[in-house]
């Protein structure tokens, strides 16, 4: 697999004239197969950003075009790639980063919440179409779903109908575990794979 070095520009702003300013840089090496994903996730880590609370938006600018263009998704970091490898000078196409609050996590939040009381519902149907013009914080949103919760907030799952399911969660005990693994397997229709018994089809 070969490799691309790029160059990243973060902690700048765009300014009127469409010009990326005020900005540190650095380099990053990525796999030309790399998917979206995974060159999201190497910028994020190059960058120390933590993408659970930082969303990251990745640009760059073609010198005929005034507007940037952005990468969100697998056809632009290979369109990406194809313009970086056929340009001839390093410094050519460099990725700006803007920086934006992840608030999708607070909807997932709400999303998962399956709780039936009305101010949990009141919470995710009203708290965050106002979000912006309220300025909550984060934690003044997340704090009532933990108080409604059947458990602590410490992290530690103790309801056996939780339907939010993530890698690295941790589950009081093991009852509670292969509780929310059965009806996972349920609602997403998960098939156990078994060996036939006999060799004989």
């Amino acid at each position: 697999m070969a490799s691309l070095a790029i160059l990243v520009m973060h902690s700048g702003r765009w300014d009127n004239d469409n010009c990326y300013v005020d900005y540190t840089i650095e380099g990053v090496i990525f796999k030309e197969s790399s998917s979206y994903r995974e060159l999201y996730n190497v910028i994020a880590m190059q960058l120390g950003v933590d993408t659970n609370l930082i969303k990251l938006k990745l640009e760059y600018r073609v010198k005929e075009s005034k507007t940037p263009m952005l990468i969100h998704n697998d056809m632009g970091v290979r369109v990406y790639i194809m313009l970086k490898k056929s340009a001839d000078d390093f410094n050519k196409y460099p990725i700006c980063i803007s920086k934006m609050d992840n608030s999708s996590n607070i909807t997932e939040l709400c999303e998962s919440s399956n709780q039936e009381n009305d101010m949990v519902t009141s919470i995710c149907n009203d708290g965050i179409a106002d979000f912006e013009t309220m300025h909550m914080s984060i934690g003044e949103l997340v704090e009532p779903l933990c108080v409604l919760g059947s458990g602590s907030c410490d992290g530690v799952i103790s309801d056996p109908c939780n339907k939010y399911v993530e890698i690295d969660q941790v589950y009081k005990n093991k009852a509670t575990l292969k509780s929310v693994m059965q009806n996972y397997a349920i609602e997403n229709r998960f098939q156990y794979r078994t060996v036939r018994s006999n060799a004989i089809r």
